[in-house]
């Protein structure tokens, strides 16, 4: 994990009152020209320009380093070549100043030399303090601030207008042309940060600090790789607080393009699956497309938020409304019939006779061009409707009495109002009314709104370590790690989850392989009743059926003596090499239904806890829950929910409520073993039979991680 962000170092870095920049040129056609120049154009405080020989850069005195500045800067922006770059940043040390933003290429992206080089800077920032971003990147924009740090701008270019969405991106030429595409199409851009090879602040603790910002309202991020799940976390939680929307485009979601972004800049990718479902449970949105995630930022920007998910739609052409309910009722909204009285009333006002529709869609058709100011007058019918939560009509980019009825209808209304145009239209931007060009786009921003409005994650659920449980739990791995063994026997991986809370079979288990063996397993069976399973315990047979070390149903204890005798022989011949622990008598357990449960550990988000059909459904259906631990059974039960479009609770043959909670302590007690005990690497519990108000696991297997230690 990188270093914890404090309030004074992301401060400095970020709102700086005094910057110095390094590497600063009279030719404002290279890098360091360039950016002094956009500094002095929009920076209010002092600035100094950092030049080994030159006297003055562009009319500026200047000092021959860092060591020379009058005053310990708050921000020092660096354009020398990577191999002086340390140095530099050692004198920012040395010199008090806060922050450092290092534009230069050529380290770990650069193969073997650069990444020697970025361990040392590395260290250099770690030891003195001072915060960096980058290097490789294109730096940062504040039009609150007045800074422009970065060479994504052409020289003389002002600043944009302070606006709420922030746009923080890890790579820089292309996180520029996502905030130039921004605001063509009328995003608000106020932030705008590249965070290149994260040497030290990453793109989590750049949100973090953007969520408590007073003037971002909207945080967009393109990122590559998290170094800091537990900050973007955080970060999520603190958003959702706000009511601030996080959405997030995530490169390297394929093995090839996971392969580009560590070539890019050596990044660690983690699986799409996972980063998919901690969104989700933490209410970030994922976009799939550059494209979506502007849609959403501008659907979000003017902060209204609808109170249920029915769409009012109104047109003049009626094949633009079938597409904009077709796409409406493919994003999940509803498009309410209008009710009588209201669609009187649309009618009434239309010219007359009226041949289209006052249903929802509306369609005046084009007979109201012939009455221009009747436009205003159906629009504030179908906005101001009983039955609508949010609206969207049609119109073409070029001036007129329709689109200025739009203008005034979307001010006079606190309901999201997003408009389909043939392109985007200046004085729509000025408005600020959300424009889209293609009406799937349009509709399913409003419904992405919806969601994210109607639906808020849980407050975060809250873990205190078990101390005691834990070291129960490590006694009882004891007997595999002295056999260095990486699994753990059945019974004992059951004995460890009962440890937390997780229903199990009853079972017993016989250790060892004896003449008093069938004897044994047949007083076992007696004393559990009912039908029973026999297994063979082995570390090397984690999967026992495999070899014939499985006999279900068996009643009666000579039919157990010989299933017995049975199994042991048959292993024998299969898996002589097998060293046999002992047998597991298990009941049997009933089952409607059966169930997949288990855990297993991400590179980037750590311990991951996923639930799904079971038994020989888990592959052929491969849908789960997934969720990160710490979590409650509340947050359990919604996710289990969610499965099979909500059929595995509400089907007529669903889980009951207490099969339900069943299943949830199962989700959870994963989760509090994965975070209690690190040394536990993947956990697979398969089946969890599920009958009769009753869910127990019947089978698991737990899996040592290769090394000990302490999650990191």
């Amino acid at each position: 994990m990188g270093k914890q962000v404090t309030a004074t170092g992301i401060e400095r870095l970020f709102a700086p009152r005094s910057i110095a920049m390094v590497g600063a040129s009279n030719q404002v056609e290279r890098i360091g020209g360039q950016v002094y120049g956009n500094l002095a154009l929009s920076f209010k405080g002092a600035l100094y320009p950092v030049h080994p020989r030159d006297e003055t850069v562009q009319g500026d005195r200047a000092y021959r380093s860092v060591a020379e500045l009058p005053e310990p800067v708050d921000l020092a922006v660096i354009a020398v070549p990577a191999q002086h770059v340390t140095g530099v940043v050692e004198q920012c040390g040395e010199r008090g100043v806060g922050g450092a933003v290092v534009l230069t290429a050529g380290f770990a992206e650069a193969g073997p030399a650069g990444e020697a080089l970025q361990r040392e800077l590395a260290e250099v920032a770690a030891r003195t303090g001072v915060r960096v971003t980058g290097p490789n990147c294109i730096g940062y924009l504040s039009s609150a601030g007045g800074v422009a740090a970065s060479f994504a701008m052409p020289p003389g270019t002002p600043l944009p207008p302070p606006g709420p969405v922030a746009l923080v991106s890890q790579s820089g030429g292309f996180g520029s042309y996502i905030a130039e595409k921004a605001q063509l199409a009328g995003l608000r851009l106020g932030w705008f940060v590249s965070t290149g090879n994260e040497v030290d602040v990453n793109i989590a603790q750049v949100l973090r600090y953007l969520v408590e910002r007073d003037e971002t309202r909207v945080l967009l991020a393109f990122s590559e790789t998290l170094r800091d799940p537990d900050v973007l976390v955080e970060t999520a939680q603190r958003a959702a607080e706000l009511d601030k929307p996080l959405v997030m485009l995530k490169a390297g979601r394929s093995r090839e393009a996971a392969r580009a972004a560590l070539s890019h800049t050596a990044s660690v990718v983690g699986s799409a699956e996972v980063f998919d479902a901690v969104c989700r449970q933490y209410g970030v949105v994922v976009a799939d497309t550059m494209e979506e995630m502007l849609d959403l930022g501008m659907i979000f920007q003017d902060g209204r938020r609808p109170r249920g998910d029915r769409i009012g739609i109104m047109t003049t052409s009626g094949g633009a409304g079938v597409l904009l309910a077709d796409g409406a009722g493919m994003s999940g909204l509803t498009v309410p019939e209008f009710p009588k009285e209201e669609r009187d009333a649309i009618a009434a006002k239309m010219p007359q006779p009226f041949y289209g529709s006052a249903a929802n869609p509306v369609d005046t058709t084009a007979q109201i061009t012939a009455a221009p100011d009747l436009f205003q007058t159906v629009l504030g019918e179908v906005v101001g409707g009983s039955v609508v939560d949010m609206a969207t009509t049609v119109t073409w980019a070029r001036p007129g009495p329709a689109n200025d009825a739009i203008i005034e209808t979307y001010r006079s209304t606190d309901k999201p109002f997003a408009v389909l145009c043939t392109a985007w239209l200046e004085e729509f931007q000025k408005a600020g009314v959300p424009t889209y060009t293609d009406p799937r786009r349009a509709v399913h921003a409003l419904a992405t709104l919806a969601r994210h409005t109607l639906r808020r994650p849980p407050p975060a659920a809250s873990f205190t370590p078990d101390a005691d449980r834990a070291g129960r739990v490590r006694g009882m791995l004891g007997e595999a790690r002295t056999l260095g063994e990486g699994v753990l026997l059945e019974s004992t991986a059951k004995r460890v989850m009962a440890e937390y809370g997780i229903p199990v079979t009853r079972e017993t288990f016989v250790r060892g392989v004896r003449d008093s063996g069938p004897d044994e397993v047949a007083a076992a069976a007696e004393a559990l009743g009912g039908p029973v399973a026999l297994k063979v315990m082995s570390y090397q047979l984690p999967h026992k059926s495999d070899v014939g070390g499985l006999r279900l149903g068996l009643s009666g204890a000579d039919a157990v003596r010989d299933a017995y005798r049975d199994m042991i022989a048959e292993v024998g011949r299969r898996a002589p090499e097998a060293m046999i622990s002992g047998v597991l008598v298990q009941e049997m357990a009933p089952a409607r239904l059966e169930i997949g449960c288990g855990m297993r550990r991400d590179p980037v988000f750590g311990p991951m806890v996923a639930l799904g059909p079971g038994g020989i459904m888990i592959e052929m259906l491969a849908e789960t829950a997934l969720l990160r631990p710490p979590f409650d059974a509340g947050a359990a039960r919604e996710a289990i929910g969610g499965l099979l479009g909500g059929r595995l609770v509400g089907g007529s043959r669903g889980l009951s409520p207490a099969e339900l909670d069943l299943l949830a302590a199962t989700m959870t007690g994963l989760g509090q073993l994965a975070l209690e005990v690190p040394e536990i690497g993947e956990i697979d519990v398969n089946p969890v039979r599920v009958a009769d108000g009753s869910a127990v696991a019947a089978d698991a297997l737990i899996v040592l991680a290769a090394d000990d230690g302490e999650e990191g």
